[in-house]
């Protein structure tokens, strides 16, 4: 095998070498050597800055004057945790482009890991959860709770 270590270039394992190098994994923290104490304050700190925090507002998007979305501010919406709400009631005459919106918003939303719900049966007003929000489908229509009496069986809306 040694034969094999030497053409592809590989460093020899001889014994002689395996008894020099430590495998102890204590060391103590050297202030002067250029690693990084990633439990300090500082770099808590920084990490905070750079990655956003998640928010628990609503944003309300709609088509613009080209009939497009525009699909980064839609994206960082939702890392940033937001609740969508996508209305394409301006785009009831082209359907195509409407279709072709949904399914990027799905796939948007699919990526992240965030379903997408249409909440009219037209397809044009398009929900995805933000953080912290639960969707309950069996219990509740889509934010519309649906009470139930013994005597009575039709549902009254929130």
């Amino acid at each position: 095998m040694k034969w094999l270590h030497r053409i592809l270039g590989l460093p020899d394992h001889s014994e002689e070498r395996a008894n020099q190098i430590s495998l102890s994994l204590q060391g103590e923290v050297t202030p002067s050597q250029p690693f990084h104490q990633l439990d300090s304050a500082m770099w808590s700190e920084r990490t905070n800055r750079q990655m956003p925090r998640k928010s628990r507002s609503v944003s309300y998007f709609r088509p613009n004057d080209r009939f497009g979305l525009d699909l980064k501010e839609l994206e960082k919406s939702m890392i940033q945790g937001r609740t969508l709400i996508i209305d394409l009631h301006d785009l009831l005459h082209v359907d195509t482009q409407r279709r072709a919106l949904r399914k990027r918003i799905a796939d948007l939303a699919n990526n992240i890991g965030k379903p997408a719900f249409k909440i009219d049966p037209e397809g044009c007003l398009i929900v995805v959860p933000g953080t912290g929000v639960r969707v309950d489908q069996k219990q509740h229509s889509l934010g519309t709770a649906v009470w139930r009496e013994e005597r009575d069986e039709v549902s009254s809306p929130i």
